[in-house]
């Protein structure tokens, strides 16, 4: 067998492995490897991604100085985190580098923005014009949206100026009556992703972008009165749409009609109007080129409904033909019950009681689209359901059980290459015996802890737990504390150092300047620190960055401080390079310099 080497690879497939990776770590791996190597980068790469989410602040320094500036004319896709990441101020930053973007990024085709603020939004939308290439717009990642409650500063009524070239907006936020009508250039948007529309607009709405094929939205019920609109939407042909519990099925009915060209349909919705569960009600408005029809709505009844009764309809010619085959949960004694349909039901979030009865139904539901699952504490039993794509399990407690097996179908979860983060809940949280037992049959992937202060304090003051510590000592890189509990004494900070030396990223909340400066200076894997203090801690600091350089090693990091409530303020960290000293001196002396060490030194 003859193994080829990278660079005797023809240039064809050297641009085509490309495409897979991001071009910042190409060139920083392969640029300069040899005249061959480079040759094939300069001439022949010209359609490069980069992608600079869970990037650390030094390499994000070196991509920003030294490769990008030599590549941006060749950059298509750039995807960006925003301030409620574990990289805050990288936008920021990289708006003030390459400003203006059109400078540098002449052929920009897409632009993503992940885990954004407002602000966040804002800015970057003023750095739009000029990218006459621009097609694709996304903020956030997701591939749906729920109904939650929107915060009135989330509201956009400016007048936001969209580059004509875009072709697909993902905007997560509000759309207002005032935004829409300021929109007076007719878009070329042909898929469209956006929070919150009110049915009594959504006909006007819609007539700003006469080129739509998808839509995802929130639609939520009358404001004023309904318009009577009598367009029709010829070249609508997919729409994904999570409607609140005031919208009457009479007037998502009006609207379905003027879309005759309609492919695709899914419908999801919690506690819908009545007439959402009559099967024959969607038979007189479904437009008939209709393929694809997807549904689910969950409700709770004051009294139980008769579930087969409701189940008959959806078995009429009308349904089987179209191999759309329906099925109803139960739970609570019937008294809450989910209504769907099989193909692939869009849901996020998945329960699995043990009196969980599926009516009319013996087939393995596979969710592709789950991405979160609560998992009791009886994880000896479950319902045969596949989540391929899960990347985080909340555990529930109550049982005191610690060998009781694990169900097969818990086991492939659990092993799931995509599951990276196991949180424990605050209100009844598994043993620390029960979580080790998950954590040793959970894939190498999970590195991301949340738990609860109190949890996390009874695991740390008992040497029973050292085993379970080693094993979050070699796993955990990642670390969420929540709750409102008491925060770590110092007797648990020196425990919870020894424990998490291998933290990247961390959320807590601590009561002193002096536990954050212990922790940041202990931590040396940190590249993220979300610190919540006590108000009076930072209220006499004029200057936080020359604060927290003078009270430890860190020398090159991006802060910011958010205040959160009268009492409280966080401190943000993007971490870089730190001071070079001989580490094992230098953690010798700032174990002495913590109080709590100082203070038993000079008793004894």
């Amino acid at each position: 067998m003859v193994f080829s080497k990278f660079d005797n690879l023809p240039p064809e497939l050297i641009v085509e492995i490309s495409d897979y990776l991001d071009a910042c770590d190409l060139y920083h791996a392969f640029y300069g490897l040899n005249q061959y190597i480079t040759t094939i980068l300069d001439q022949q790469c010209y359609r490069l991604h980069i992608n600079l989410i869970h990037i650390s602040k030094i390499k994000f320094d070196l991509y920003c100085n030294q490769i990008l500036p030599y590549i941006g004319a060749h950059v298509i896709s750039l995807t960006l985190n925003g301030d409620n990441s574990s990289t805050p101020g990288q936008l920021r930053h990289f708006l003030t580098r390459f400003n203006p973007l059109a400078k540098y990024f002449v052929k920009l085709e897409s632009i993503k923005l992940l885990n954004s603020t407002k602000s966040d939004v804002e800015n970057l939308v003023t750095h739009l014009s000029g990218l006459i290439h621009l097609k694709y717009l996304s903020i956030g990642d997701y591939k749906r949206l729920m109904p939650i409650s929107i915060n009135t500063d989330d509201l956009f009524d400016e007048t936001i100026a969209l580059p004509i070239s875009l072709r697909s907006l993902a905007f997560p936020y509000k759309i207002s009556n005032k935004w829409i009508q300021s929109l007076n250039v007719t878009s070329f948007i042909e898929q469209l992703h956006v929070h919150l529309i009110h049915i009594d607009s959504i006909s006007f709405f819609l007539q700003t972008y006469p080129n739509l094929k998808r839509l995802t939205a929130v639609l939520s019920g009358i404001t004023e009165n309904i318009l009577q609109s009598p367009i029709t939407f010829h070249s609508l042909q997919y729409l994904n749409i999570n409607i609140t519990q005031d919208v009457l099925f009479d007037h998502f009915a009006s609207f379905l009609r003027n879309i005759p060209q309609l492919r695709s349909l899914s419908v999801e919705a919690l506690n819908p109007d009545l007439p959402f569960l009559d099967a024959h009600q969607w038979e007189r408005i479904l437009p008939s080129s209709l393929s694809l029809f997807r549904f689910g709505f969950t409700m709770t009844l004051p009294e139980n409904p008769d579930h087969i009764e409701l189940l008959k309809p959806f078995k009429s010619q009308f349904w089987i033909l179209r191999h759309w085959f329906v099925q109803c949960r139960l739970r609570d004694r019937g008294r809450f019950f989910r209504l769907s349909t099989i193909q692939s039901p869009i849901i996020t979030i998945l329960y699995w009681p043990d009196d969980e009865v599926l009516v009319d139904s013996t087939s393995i539901a596979v969710y592709r689209n789950v991405t979160h699952i609560d998992l009791w504490w009886n994880l000896s039993k479950s319902t045969q359901s596949i989540c391929p794509n899960v990347n985080s399990i909340q555990l529930y407690g109550a049982s005191t059980e610690e060998n009781e097996p694990f169900h097969p179908n818990i086991c492939d979860l659990l092993q799931s290459s995509s599951l990276e983060h196991i949180i424990i809940n605050n209100d009844i949280p598994i043993t620390q015996f029960r979580f080790a037992s998950v954590l040793i049959k959970s894939t190498n992937n999970v590195d991301k802890l949340t738990c609860s202060t109190n949890w996390l304090h009874f695991m740390l003051q008992y040497k029973k737990y050292e085993w379970i510590c080693f094993l979050i000592t070699i796993r955990i890189r990642k670390l969420i504390l929540v709750g409102e509990e008491a925060t770590l004494s110092h007797n648990d900070l020196i425990a919870f150092s020894r424990t998490f030396i291998n933290l990247e990223e961390i959320t807590i909340k601590l009561d002193s300047s002096e536990d954050m400066f212990f922790l940041l200076n202990i931590l040396r894997q940190l590249t993220m620190a979300n610190i919540e203090l006590p108000n009076i801690t930072i209220n006499n600091v004029t200057d936080i960055t020359k604060w927290i350089k003078e009270n430890t090693i860190l020398r090159d990091f991006i802060v910011q401080t958010q205040t959160t409530t009268l009492d409280t303020c966080k401190i943000i960290l993007w971490i870089g390079s730190r001071e070079t000293t001989n580490s094992l001196t230098s953690n010798e002396n700032l174990y002495l310099k913590h109080s709590i060490i100082n203070k038993y030194m000079s008793e004894n």
